[in-house]
């Protein structure tokens, strides 16, 4: 029995000074200086050695570009992580940088379920219910508030600073939520994903939507902007027509032009999304241009925050991928005697990513074996071999980029000595880049919790799980059981609608899923409901049938 008592006053002193040696590593500084704006940048997917390499291609190009523009400010290291997972998914690593809260695969912005392998302390009790973002709380706070990407706006890493689902999927839920957040500035792709009530409701509240018009877009000098560029994600940057389609950096400055001509400050949000796909797909060519064109932006970012004297700018991935090296296989034997032209030569010979090289081979749509080797000597610098071309026989049809894409990428990696050990995410640390005017930067090695606490402290926002219970209480929390009903309309039965009748007053309440109003009646035949605004969205989340609203709503029925 001592032994046991012994056991476990040991593991209990143990346990303690872990966690002070890991609090102690989260350096944010004590009597921190609050800002007037944060901007917070991602390069979604992004490997510490991502830098490495965009820097040898940058200067083997230009001996002039020496340095990105992310090195001046590179200040440490960020452990990114799931609930229950050491390796981690967008939709939770992510979502720990808006909300502070650990979730896990697939969650956007919403508390995890208990599972048998968590690895931070979880409570079941608060499962798959929102949690407050930075962004929201921003917004709640008065400030205008922005996110700009290369993805489609629903993809994981905007959804989860301004939506609230544990799927990342559900793009049911997640677009009426960020179109009703009121967010002033939203630029990237995802035309797909907006329905013309979408639309409509954007243009009478007072956004410009811009979709397909990059001139529209340049010439943009309003306050409140939707400015989308592609039915899906944008193409990567080194494709990209740019006579047609902003590069990120273009997308950043003129999101800040535009935030900061209000008053109250502004948090906006860039992620350089595209890192991430091509480093799925283990494309050199993808992963340098794609982090190169995100440097652009955090240029421009710097540049504003240097003359404003009011910004501070944290950067930081959500996670590593693909774990990409300069060195594989090849250089395994005489790594030592490569030469700078042996190692970046065959990727700066390359005009096209491997994706794009796949859309002009699906424009042809048929196997042509000359029309094959002329596109890889024109567009990579690439004498392909025979064998190869033969296994572009099975991809090469007109609606199957990726199943081409998938077969020029090896081709590319064979005439190179990069190296790649997975198509998907990895646990190493990621890098962490921080700007404070007065130099109070975050520093060491951090856990992701720190990103959200440190973004909070700078605006002077309070904890966002208080406000998490202020304006996310489900429904069956908030009302009597036998009250409210929930109903759905055959056309459109994902957005489902929740009515609670007052006992007592006879008044009535209807909530639609995923909107920022609700309906005040006398009664359940009142035809003239009253429309009140609510500063969040009625978050609804089919995984429990439950409702997520202000906890204020409760005093509309009295």
């Amino acid at each position: 029995m001592k032994a046991q008592i012994v056991k476990v006053l040991c593991l209990i002193f143990f346990f303690g000074v872990s966690l002070q040696q890991l609090n102690a590593q989260g350096k944010i500084p004590t009597n921190l200086k609050q800002v007037k704006n944060v901007i917070m940048m991602i390069p979604d997917g992004t490997s510490t050695s991502v830098l490495s390499l965009a820097r040898w291609y940058q200067s083997y190009n230009s001996s002039e570009l020496i340095w990105l523009a992310t090195d001046e400010i590179v200040s440490g290291l960020v452990k990114t992580h799931s609930s229950d997972a050491p390796i981690g998914d967008s939709a939770p690593t992510g979502s720990t940088f808006a909300t502070g809260v650990v979730s896990q695969a697939g969650y956007v912005a919403t508390y995890p379920e208990k599972t048998a392998n968590d690895i931070v302390p979880v409570d079941a009790t608060l499962a798959n219910t929102p949690a407050l973002t930075i962004l929201e709380a921003a917004k709640l706070k008065g400030m205008a508030v922005g996110l700009a990407f290369t993805c489609e706006f629903t993809h994981a890493t905007p959804a989860d600073f301004s939506s609230h689902s544990p799927d990342r999927s559900n793009r049911d839920a997640i677009a009426p939520q960020m179109v009703y957040n009121h967010i002033d500035v939203v630029f990237g792709g995802g035309t797909d994903y907006l329905k013309p009530e979408h639309r409509q409701y954007l243009a009478q509240h007072g956004w410009d939507t811009i979709f397909y018009d990059y001139n529209r877009f340049k010439n943009f000098s309003g306050t409140k902007a939707w400015a989308l560029f592609a039915p899906k994600d944008v193409p990567y940057d080194f494709d990209r027509d740019s006579n047609a389609v902003p590069s990120l950096a273009e997308m950043t400055k003129k999101a800040i032009e535009t935030l900061s001509k209000h008053e109250n400050g502004f948090f906006l949000m860039v992620e350089g999304s595209k890192v991430d796909f091509a480093a799925h797909a283990n494309d050199p060519i993808g992963i340098i241009s794609e982090y190169l064109a995100f440097d652009k932006a955090v240029k421009e970012a710097l540049d504003f925050a240097k003359k404003d004297g009011q910004t501070a700018i944290i950067i930081c991935p959500d996670h590593g991928n693909s774990a990409v090296s300069i060195g594989n296989t090849a250089s395994t034997s005489g790594y030592n005697k490569l030469s700078k032209r042996e190692l970046f030569e065959p990727l700066v010979n390359c005009k096209l990513t491997a994706y794009g090289l796949a859309e002009k081979l699906a424009e042809r749509g048929d196997f042509d074996e000359d029309f094959i080797r002329q596109q890889f000597k024109d567009q990579m610098g690439i004498d392909i071999t025979q064998p190869e071309i033969q296994k572009f026989k099975t991809p090469m049809k007109r609606d199957n980029v990726s199943g081409i894409n998938n077969a020029i990428v090896p081709v590319i990696n064979a005439r190179t000595f990069i190296g790649f050990t997975t198509g998907g995410h990895t646990g190493e640390d990621v890098f962490l880049a921080t700007y404070h005017p007065q130099g109070q930067t975050l520093t060491g090695t951090v856990i992701n919790t720190d990103i959200n606490r440190y973004m909070c402290k700078l605006l002077d926002i309070g904890g966002l799980a208080d406000s998490t219970k202020k304006y996310f209480v489900g429904h069956k929390e908030l009302f009597p059981e036998n009250s409210y009903i929930i109903s759905r309309d055959k056309k459109n039965e994902k957005e489902p609608t929740l009515t609670i009748t007052s006992n007592a007053t006879k008044k009535v309440l209807k909530v639609k899923a995923f909107e920022n109003q609700v309906s005040v009646g006398k009664n359940i035949k009142d035809k003239n409901m009253q429309r009140v605004p609510l500063k969040t969205v009625a978050v609804y989340v089919d995984k429990n049938e439950e409702f997520y609203l202000p906890a204020e709503l409760k005093n509309y029925l009295d």
